[in-house]
C-alpha cells in the first residue's frame, strides 16, 4: 500500500502540536486546548457564515439563478478556496466581506471571469480592514482625493498612505501629482491625487458595497 504524504498544512499542524507539547508541565493540556478550540471556532465560522448568507438572501428576497447557469467545476473551486479562507478569517467584517464576495459569484454566473474572481477573493483575503475602508472612501467620491486629505482618528498618515501603496499595487487605485514641492521639508507623497481605478470599483461593487 502506497503511504500518503501529508501536505504542507498537515505538517505545520503536527509541528505546532509537538511544539506545544514541548511546553513543561502544561504542554499536553495547552496542545489538546489549541487544537479542539481552534476546530470548534473553524466549525462555527462556516456555520454562522452560511446561517447569516441564507438569511440575508431572504431578507432581500434575491432569486438566485439556477447553478446550471455557471461553470461548476469552476464555481466549486471557488466555494472551496472561500471556505478555507472562512475558517481562518477571525474578524467579523472581512466575513461579512466574503458573504457579499460569494453573494456576487451566485448572482452572476461564474465563466469566463473565472481568474477575476479568483483574484477578488486571494486579494480580499489579504486585505486589511484600513484597506477596505480607504477603497470605499475613495469609491464615495467622483473626483481624486488628496492623499493628505484622507485621515482615520488614531491612525499614522503613513499607515494610510502604505495603504495606498497596496491598493495601488492590486490595480486598485490610480494616483496623479496635484502638486510638486522641490526641497524643504514637505513630502511629495501626501500631495499626490488618488482615485479608484475601474477595476477598483468593479472590486468594491463586487465584495464590499
Amino acid at each position: 500500500m502506497k503511504e500518503e504524504k501529508l501536505d504542507a498544512a498537515e505538517k505545520t499542524e503536527v509541528a505546532i502540536q509537538a511544539g506545544l507539547q514541548l511546553i513543561p508541565y502544561i504542554g499536553s493540556s495547552l496542545s489538546t486546548l489549541y487544537f479542539s478550540t481552534k476546530q470548534e471556532k473553524r466549525f462555527k465560522r462556516i456555520e454562522t457564515f452560511y446561517s447569516d448568507l441564507s438569511e440575508r438572501i431572504d431578507h432581500l428576497n434575491l432569486q438566485l439563478p439556477p447553478v446550471e447557469v455557471h461553470d461548476e467545476d469552476k464555481l466549486m473551486a471557488l466555494i472551496e478556496e472561500l471556505n478555507e479562507k472562512i475558517e481562518k478569517e477571525h474578524q467579523e467584517q472581512k466575513r461579512d466581506y466574503f458573504k457579499k464576495f460569494l453573494l456576487s459569484c451566485l448572482l452572476t454566473p461564474t465563466l469566463e471571469n473565472y481568474d477575476e474572481r479568483q483574484f477578488f477573493l486571494t486579494t480580499l483575503s489579504v486585505m486589511n480592514l484600513l484597506e477596505c475602508e480607504i477603497l470605499s472612501f475613495l469609491y464615495s467620491h467622483n473626483e481624486a482625493v488628496i492623499v493628505g486629505d484622507i485621515f482615520k482618528p488614531g491612525v499614522d498618515q503613513y499607515a494610510i498612505v502604505g495603504a495606498l501603496g497596496k491598493l495601488s499595487l492590486y490595480g486598485f487605485t490610480v494616483t496623479s501629482q496635484f502638486s510638486l514641492h522641490i526641497g524643504g521639508s514637505v513630502d511629495n507623497t501626501l500631495s499626490q491625487k488618488v482615485k479608484t481605478s475601474n477595476f477598483g470599483r468593479k472590486f468594491v461593487e463586487f465584495c464590499l458595497n
